[in-house]
Order: C-alpha cells, then sequence, then structure tokens
C-alpha cells in the first residue's frame, strides 16, 4: 500500500476515513482528502482544505456531492475562506464537470 496510497485509500473499503483522513493530514493533507472524499466527511475535508489552501480540491470536491447543506458550510458569510473556494468553482470545478445536475445545483 506504500507505494501507491492514493490508490489503497480509493479502493479499499476496509478503514474509517475519519480516523485515516486525520491520520493523513500531517503527513499528506491530499491524502487526507482522499480518504475524507471516501467517506463523505463533508466538514473533515473542509477544514483540511482551508488550513492547507487546497481550494482547488474542495470545490470539486463540493461540486461533486451536490449537498445543500454542504454549500451552506462553504457558502456561509463567516467562512473566511469563501472568495477563495467561489473563485475555484468558478474557474476550475464548474469548467471541469460533465454533469449539468452538477452546475445546475452550483448555480443555485
Amino acid at each position: 500500500a506504500n507505494n501507491n496510497p492514493e490508490h489503497f485509500l480509493t479502493t479499499n473499503p476496509h478503514y474509517d476515513s475519519r480516523i485515516v483522513g486525520k491520520y493523513c493530514e500531517k503527513r499528506d493533507p491530499t491524502l487526507a482528502c482522499v480518504a475524507y472524499k471516501r467517506g463523505e466527511c463533508d466538514e473533515e475535508l473542509v477544514d483540511v482544505t482551508n488550513r492547507n489552501s487546497l481550494f482547488k480540491l474542495q470545490s470539486r470536491y463540493v461540486v461533486e456531492r451536490m449537498n445543500p447543506e454542504l454549500w451552506a458550510l462553504v457558502l456561509d458569510p463567516e467562512n473566511q475562506f469563501r472568495r477563495q473556494l467561489i473563485d475555484q468553482v468558478v474557474s476550475t470545478a464548474l469548467p471541469e464537470s460533465k454533469n449539468p445536475e452538477q452546475v445546475s445545483i452550483t448555480v443555485k
């Protein structure tokens, strides 16, 4: 598993996404995102991407999840990273999306 941790994290169903994600955060925050994404650990993923300025990753995740509560969390006016996220959604996540439903939910 060491030589391809991303493959392991996406294909192995036998781990707790929160525990493994937390473990990965200090070593490689992008791997933590892989674990959190698998487990749909929205708040953890938003937190680690905010702390590490991984707004491209965060924007892709939020668009793919199509979850109104998650949108409410990241678009909260109190979120100091709101602007960075919106910029990445517009410049990266939406242009990459091949799913019209993702786009329409995002635009709402």
